[in-house]
């Protein structure tokens, strides 16, 4: 039987920003305890819980799934699937007729969050309660990032679950046409912006592809769809990310869009771009169309992947492979410092909201925390809300899960990834997920000597000033740095100027925030 490797819910969350439309266990092994369940549930009557999801929309209610954790903890769920596009007008329509489900394990951003704790919609969660009913799961989330529950924090009090995605917290990292490398005499990747820039100088006038033309170019940027990574490594390497809080040398919040270590990254860009070894339509361009110029061996280098995306079964790693292209993972770039820096998006998320009710009901809001730890820590429980039927769906092969193709039973038919939100966002069962020749090469490329990451001060931070300003700064800052790397803008005078612009439009008013919520975090 043909088996095929599947990754359950390893793609980091698309957060929202628009708002509500209404008004209104084991140490990870592969036994089967479960001693996560209530020790004796048979006696009581079961406990009902309204289950709500926009992601993997069981076919139909009773299913295998639900059925599992139903007689694991005595309880009674009712399925609330929402479409994944549309679920945030269906839960405002569920909210105008007074129904709030118990569980919301929905794309919320903070800005929701905010908004639905303002409404009353959801309920605060003490923390101890969490630690004290998900003890494995909370051990778990605080290794990969003990700042784990500020995402939740607001108005001093905690509005869920935390959730984390630690690839999240790995940094982006450059990939390289290791043919093209070879061409110009390079045997390895570049090591710093020096060699960088030879290397995309002869990228774009050395022929690397030897056809005799003059029809390749250095690099492009993502300048159409996600200007935060655009040219991330040129940006680290100064030690900034342009679109994130930073902590200064003096200990006050900075935001990199304005800072120093921004504006030489400008002007070497600016300096690269006349040069011609800039994609002039880097503008234009998207992850697609940067995948494509790879393969099509139009651009030599591309920095818009993280180390999955890199692997052999990864967005660039496939495609590279099918088309004979050796690819050669690049490494931070060590900086004007000395330094080896790489931008993160960070590891935290908004966390898994519970119905406002369930403030009162505590042996519900219990019930739902032991079901959420045994789904995300115990074998048995990960495995069957993750993977479905051994046998049916998946086998192990080692630790890997390893999906079976055209199952007796489809994951949607047996509610497979409803009733775990945390699926693919547990460190321990990583192994799940992936070989251990992947987990290998994720090492190799993450976990390197001197390697600092850079991620947002105020990642997951709910600021009310961000809320208001942010859409204006962006669209400021995005406009003034397409024209500083083109020359339309210079980076002396009007890197000045657009600094007190940025400054006066908002900006202020989110540093002073910022610093205000870092001084009290570090009291």
């Amino acid at each position: 039987m043909k088996t095929k490797t599947w990754l359950t819910g390893m793609a980091a969350l698309l957060l929202s920003t628009s708002l509500l439309a209404s008004g209104c266990s084991n140490d990870g092994d592969n036994s089967t305890s479960s001693s996560n369940a209530p020790a004796n549930p048979g006696t009581e009557a079961p406990i009902e819980i309204t289950w709500a999801n926009n992601w993997n929309a069981p076919e139909a209610d009773n299913n295998y799934v639900q059925k599992f954790i139903e007689q694991k903890f005595n309880v009674k769920i009712k399925n609330v699937k929402f479409e994944t596009a549309t679920w945030k007008e269906q839960l405002g329509v569920m909210l105008a007729s007074g129904n709030i489900p118990d569980v919301l394990a929905v794309d919320g951003s903070v800005g929701d969050m905010v908004q639905w704790a303002d409404q009353g919609v959801i309920a605060s969660i003490p923390v101890e309660d969490i630690k004290t009913y998900m003890p494995k799961y909370v051990a778990d989330v605080e290794s990969v990032d003990p700042k784990a529950w500020d995402a939740g924090s607001y108005n001093g009090k905690n509005w869920g679950v935390p959730k984390v995605w630690s690839n999240g917290s790995t940094g982006f990292m450059p990939g390289y046409n290791g043919q093209w490398l070879k061409a110009i005499g390079y045997s390895e990747a570049p090591k710093d912006l020096t060699e960088l820039e030879d290397v995309l100088t002869k990228f774009t006038n050395g022929d690397p592809d030897g056809n005799g033309k003059k029809d390749t170019f250095g690099m492009s940027g993502r300048g159409k769809d996600a200007q935060m990574q655009m040219f991330n490594p040129i940006f680290a390497a100064y030690g900034v990310n342009p679109f994130q809080f930073k902590l200064g040398s003096d200990g006050k919040v900075e935001y990199g869009a304005i800072t120093e270590g921004a504006r030489q990254g400008l002007a070497l860009l600016n300096k690269w771009f006349e040069a011609g070894i800039i994609d002039p339509e880097f503008v234009t361009d998207d992850n697609g169309s940067i995948q494509n110029k790879f393969i099509s061996l139009r651009t030599g280098m591309f920095d818009t992947g993280m180390w999955h995306h890199l692997y052999k079964d990864g967005y660039f790693g496939q495609v590279s492979t099918d088309k004979g292209i050796e690819l050669v993972p690049g490494t931070p770039l060590t900086g004007p410092d000395g330094k080896k820096y790489a931008f993160s998006n960070g590891a935290l998320q908004p966390p898994i909201f519970f119905g406002v009710q369930l403030e009162k009901e505590d042996q519900k809001r219990q019930r739902i925390l032991e079901i959420l730890e045994y789904a995300a820590t115990d074998a048995e429980g990960y495995l069957t809300t993750t993977f479905g039927k051994e046998g049916v769906t998946y086998n192990l092969e080692g630790d890997l899960a390893v999906a079976i193709e055209n199952p007796a039973e489809t994951l949607a038919a047996l509610g497979v990834g409803f009733y775990n939100p945390l699926g693919g966002k547990v460190e321990a069962m990583t192994k799940y997920h992936f070989s251990a020749d992947k987990i290998a090469f994720r090492d190799q490329h993450t976990k390197i000597d001197g390697l600092t990451v850079l991620t947002d001060l105020m990642q997951s931070t709910v600021m009310t000033t961000k809320a208001q300003y942010e859409t204006i700064l962006n669209t400021l800052q995005t406009q003034f740095y397409i024209k500083a790397i083109t020359g339309e803008a210079d980076t002396d005078k009007a890197f000045d100027d657009f600094k007190a612009q940025w400054l006066k439009s908002g900006g202020q008013a989110e540093l002073d925030e910022a610093q205000k919520i870092y001084e009290e975090r570090s009291k």
